[in-house]
């Protein structure tokens, strides 16, 4: 006996197979080295749930009696084959929905960019339902479940003023009365957890790419998926002076949103090439099988990723950092010149021209160094260590320069017939 809760698997034929610390430390270390040297097991389950249809294909197998030492390569076979087949048995296509923020766009009808659907919560509501078993069977009445759409619908119109929503409609309200909308996803070719996270990945790229379009860094603010780190809708002041309390003052946050549904959906019509590139690489991601330019699509969608984090972030000196790590992501590496060169090539410029006027004039390299050298580098590896120090002016001309290479690099990479490389944004024609 263990000093540890049992750790058993009840096999296919009724048998439990009981696993020791040891027992496990191996089958932790089988999986593994599967894993790593199968891309046809890791491209499609991560590591913790292949660990598990491992273990349950060890226990069948052993139940079984077909897990022997007189015959090792025999022994190995047979495993290799249960899990050939437990991997061809798993459920690999999902609908996932991600509650979220947006710009609006959706109000009127859906609005569809590449694989993701954006969607009110109404709209969201009428398109999907239960099925029979789960009306009849989950807490609440079968009566009240059968209406859980009206009563949801109530609830989030009221806010939850008259009544608390019964059932499936409460289990419901509980996840979506703090976001209005809705995006809606289908991936192939992956377990349940990969799935979520590719979806996840597709869903928060396709919030992101519409904010990099419309520029502002409120807009980053202004969609986000629900479990998103985001800055409060107002925040307060209380303040003291000369022994006396101040009243409270109040500032709202940037996630106030300043553009109406018919606003931003004339904003949009008039980029079709942009929201056309954007697309291109939602669906890259969703199935990279079938895209021209795998990597470079992961590459683009990682800086935008550090891109819109940096926006978000309410630290200058580590929003600077993250959105400089954005260029250094699309220029893969090279520090201050090769982030120089990507801008140079995307911008037709020459290095030496005066691209920060006013009282301090800079050209465009030193604008560049600025953000890498003594930005970036600095703060990340310790040398800006004071707080006060304020960063604004120059995270302000990184979240320029990342925006432009990040919008002319997808327009580039649409219809780009080289190579899948590493630095091809250095060098990529328009």
């Amino acid at each position: 006996m263990e000093d540890s809760l049992p750790d058993f698997v009840t096999a296919k034929n009724g048998h439990e197979r009981h696993f020791t610390k040891k027992a496990r430390t191996v089958l932790h270390a089988i999986a593994v080295t599967i894993h790593e040297n199968d891309a046809a097991i890791s491209s499609v389950v991560e590591i913790q749930n292949f660990g598990k249809l491992l273990r349950r294909c060890v226990a069948d197998l052993h139940a079984d009696g077909l897990l022997t030492l007189g015959d090792i390569q025999a022994s190995q076979a047979r495993l290799n084959e249960s899990v050939r087949a437990s991997i061809k048995e798993l459920r690999t296509e999902f609908t996932h929905y991600f509650p979220a923020s947006t710009l609006g766009m959706e109000a009127d009808a859906p609005f569809v960019l590449g694989p993701v659907t954006f969607m009110t919560r109404e709209q969201w509501i009428e398109s999907v339902d239960f099925s029979q078993t789960v009306l009849e069977r989950s807490s609440g009445t079968p009566e009240k479940n059968a209406n859980w759409k009206s009563s949801l619908k109530a609830a989030l119109t009221n806010n939850k003023q008259d009544e608390d929503p019964y059932g499936l409609a409460g289990q419901l309200y509980t996840v979506l009365r703090h976001c209005p909308s809705i995006l809606k996803i289908t991936i192939k070719g992956y377990e349940y957890d990969l799935s979520r996270k590719v979806g996840e990945i597709v869903c928060k790229t396709a919030l992101d790419s519409i904010s990099l379009l419309f520029g502002g860094r409120e807009f980053f603010h202004q969609q986000a998926l629900a479990d998103e780190r985001l800055q409060p809708i107002e925040t307060y002041r209380l303040l003291e002076s000369e022994g006396h309390l101040w009243t409270p003052s109040r500032t709202l946050g940037p996630r106030i949103r300043n553009f109406s549904h018919t606003r931003v959906k004339q904003e949009l019509a008039k980029h079709p090439d942009v929201l056309d590139a954007f697309a291109y690489v939602l669906n890259a991601l969703v199935e990279p099988a079938n895209a021209k330019h795998p990597n470079l699509v992961k590459r683009w969608s990682t800086a935008l990723d550090w891109m819109a984090e940096g926006q978000r972030d309410k630290n200058d000196a580590v929003a600077l950092a993250k959105i400089a790590s954005s260029l250094d992501v699309l220029a893969c590496g090279g520090r201050f010149p090769g982030i120089l060169a990507l801008v140079l090539h995307l911008t037709k410029a020459s290095p030496e021209d005066v691209v920060v006027k006013g009282l301090k004039p800079r050209t465009l390299r030193a604008v560049i160094k600025e953000i890498y050298d003594d930005g970036r580098s600095q703060i990340l590896h310790g040398t800006h260590f004071d707080r006060l120090v304020s960063f604004e002016e120059t995270k302000s001309h990184a979240a320029y320069f990342a925006r432009l290479a990040l919008l002319e690099c997808v327009l580039r990479l649409q219809n780009f017939n080289g190579p899948d490389g590493d630095k091809e944004f250095r060098t990529m024609p328009r």
